[in-house]
């Protein structure tokens, strides 16, 4: 509709409240549409409401700005994640990811719980299909270290994570205590690679998250991530970190 409206990403962009590369995402299927830039843009383009009535909306159960994130996490072909306080989510035991989605407070329904531990853990797939996507992972020493659901819990955890990295698509790195301190103390990372060579970074606080496609912050992220790994321990330095605990 834009085309055959002879008009420029960077037209569209500034009527409906956003930006050329916003656009572009979302022309592309790579970001989901805000109600409001469905609304302008449809305005904008004379769609008469058929651009509003096509807006996803949030029809499942889990958030919104979370479904885009395990969309694209889905069509990514390269995952780089650091996790500072927990195991990362795709790496999660079913006992591990349980015991954190029941530490949530104010605590969640056991039917709210069962369908966020069924999300998680179906989210793992991804590393499994054919092909799978790369995925590397940097996991901080104190995300090993806290015992989430006890001993036992933990030490299948970390016979996982060992299997897990078995698989020449998935490296992982531990960032020992000893390093000290480094640019990523302030929350995880994630970094994701698509098929158009496009990279994004999710960020997320609690409650809520975005996609970011501005590429002067993924590229500020991806340097981060490259000093992150420099500062880890070597791959397999990490699985023998791992087993010793």
């Amino acid at each position: 509709m834009r085309e055959l409206a002879d008009m420029s990403q960077s037209t569209l962009g500034k009527l409906s409240g956003t930006s050329k590369q916003q656009v572009g995402a979302v022309e592309r299927g790579i970001r989901r549409p805000s109600k409001l830039f469905a609304k302008l843009a449809d305005e904008a383009l004379g769609a008469h409401g058929r651009l509003q009535n096509l807006w996803p909306g949030a029809r499942k159960a889990q958030p919104r700005w979370l479904e885009e994130f395990v969309e694209l996490e889905a069509k990514a072909q390269v995952i780089y994640e650091f996790q500072p306080q927990a195991i990362p989510g795709l790496l999660q035991t079913e006992d591990y990811a349980r015991a954190v989605v029941g530490a949530s407070f104010p605590p969640l329904s056991t039917l709210a719980v069962q369908r966020e531990l069924e999300a998680r853990l179906g989210r793992q797939e991804i590393l499994d299909r054919d092909p799978a996507p790369l995925a590397l992972f940097v996991i901080d020493e104190g995300a090993l270290r806290r015992q989430v659901g006890g001993a036992e819990v933990m030490k299948r955890q970390f016979q996982a994570l060992l299997r897990r990295a078995l698989n020449p698509a998935v490296q992982i790195q531990v960032l020992p205590f000893g390093r000290g301190a480094h640019s990523a103390m302030n929350g995880p990372l994630v970094i994701l690679d698509m098929d158009h060579a496009e990279s994004l970074v999710y960020a997320e606080t609690p409650g809520s998250g975005q996609v970011i496609i501005d590429q002067v912050t993924v590229g500020n992220c991806q340097q981060q991530y490259g000093h992150l790994r420099s500062l880890a321990l070597s791959p397999e330095e990490s699985l023998h970190f791992i087993a010793s605990l």
